[in-house]
């Protein structure tokens, strides 16, 4: 599976659960509180975190590790950033677009 599914599927799960509290019924599904009861499904009360750690960590992502996370928030800083500096650079080069400045500086 790859790992943007499995991060969808994490967050999905999330969105279902309660204090880090999911219910799964016997195939292993997530199941909301209200559709269980009205279903009259029986389910089981799950640690969303540990699922998810879980699921991570099989498809070779081990989120336990702090450093390994605290990495990975730098990375996704980092390239957020560098794609508004992007952003900004290109409206620059279109302003500076008229303008010659190969001979800037130099004496002539």
């Amino acid at each position: 599976m790859k790992l943007k599914k499995v991060i969808e599927n994490a967050l999905e799960m999330l969105a279902k659960a309660d204090d880090g509290i999911v219910l799964m019924n016997m195939y292993n599904e997530v199941v909301h509180p209200a559709d269980a009861a009205f279903r009259g499904e029986v389910v089981h009360p799950y640690n969303a975190k540990a699922f998810i750690e879980e699921s991570l960590s099989q498809n070779g992502l081990d989120l336990r590790d702090k450093d390994l996370r605290i990495k990975l928030l730098k990375l996704i800083m980092i390239i957020e950033e560098a794609e508004a500096n992007k952003s900004r650079r290109k409206k620059l080069d279109s302003v500076l677009d008229g303008y010659d400045f190969k001979n800037f500086g130099k004496i002539v």
